[in-house]
Formats: structure tokens, sequence, C-alpha cells
């Protein structure tokens, strides 16, 4: 007898960082234990286990207390692969408060196809999902929550490289 097909989701985000290259976002987003520093929804990411940048390791990431005594989002994460050279990592959620079943994601970052961009500086970051439906989410309400991430994390990247001493 035929198995019953789970229903998956996936779907995927962009956004532009205007003054970063590349190879300088990655090296600014890419310690996967330092997510807190970048997403402005995490306030809390350390490793639990195993070595950074090494498949298997295991982050614990929390949000930001909430005001109606609601606990904070939590998730321990799984790293899946780590590419350097791609600018690119995969990680799988493991035990999380926020209904989330089997849910892996790649985030990437991209050189910008835009032409004509701060004089040929900039990028993107890309962060793609698949996985069960989350109980009590659409598919929709998960793409706008990581869209916001994702634009306040390349916001955050173009604040710290706007910050940095220009070369004369």
């Amino acid at each position: 007898m035929e198995q019953p097909q789970m229903e998956r989701m996936e779907g995927k985000v962009i956004a532009t960082v205007h003054l970063a290259t590349a190879d300088q976002a990655w090296t600014m987003l890419s310690n996967f234990c330092d997510f807190h520093s970048w997403h402005p929804g995490v306030k809390i990411c350390r490793k639990e286990s195993g070595t950074l940048g090494v498949p298997g390791c295991i982050r614990y990431c929390q949000g930001p207390d909430k005001d109606d005594g609601i606990p904070a989002d939590w998730a321990n994460e799984e790293l899946l692969s780590f590419d350097p050279i791609g600018h690119a990592f995969r990680y799988k959620m493991m035990e999380n408060n926020m209904g989330f079943g089997q849910f892996t994601a790649t985030f990437r970052v991209l050189d910008s196809k835009k032409e004509g961009l701060n004089e040929g500086k900039g990028c993107e970051l890309e962060w793609s999902f698949e996985g069960e439906p989350i109980k009590g989410t659409t598919k929709e309400a998960l793409i706008a929550r990581l869209q916001a991430g994702l634009t306040g994390m390349a916001k955050r990247v173009d604040e710290v490289v706007s910050q940095v001493p220009k070369e004369e």
C-alpha cells in the first residue's frame, strides 16, 4: 500500500545589500552562531555543540522577550553544509517552540545581478526553505516574517559597511 505524501511547503526571500560586495557580506554573515548580530528578530544565538563551520554544529537561537507573557521564540538548529566558496550554508531546525516540524533552510550571499548598483558594488542575500507546513502559520506569513528578517540583515550590513573609513 502506498504511503500518503506529506504536504510540503517551500519558498524563498531575497534582500539587496547596496554597499557590500558578496565577499564582504559573506565575511560578516557566515558565522553560523553569530546570527543575533545581524538578524533583528534574534536576541540570542550561541553554539551548543560541534565545531563552528562544520556540519553537525548545533546552535541555539532565541527571539526577543514578548510583552504579553508568552515565552520568546526559540530553536535548536543543526548545520548541514557549509560552502565558503559558494557563500552558502544549509541547516535544519530541530527542537523549537514555534510549531516547526521538519524544516530545512539555505542561506546564500549572491553577487548582485543588477548593473550600475553603487559603482558595481552590492550583493543579494537569499534565504530559501522547505519543510512541513507550520502549525498555525500560513506560508505567506512565514515568507513575510523571513523577508522582514532578511531585509533587516541587509540593512545592518549596509550600516556596518557605511561606517568603515574609505581608503584615500
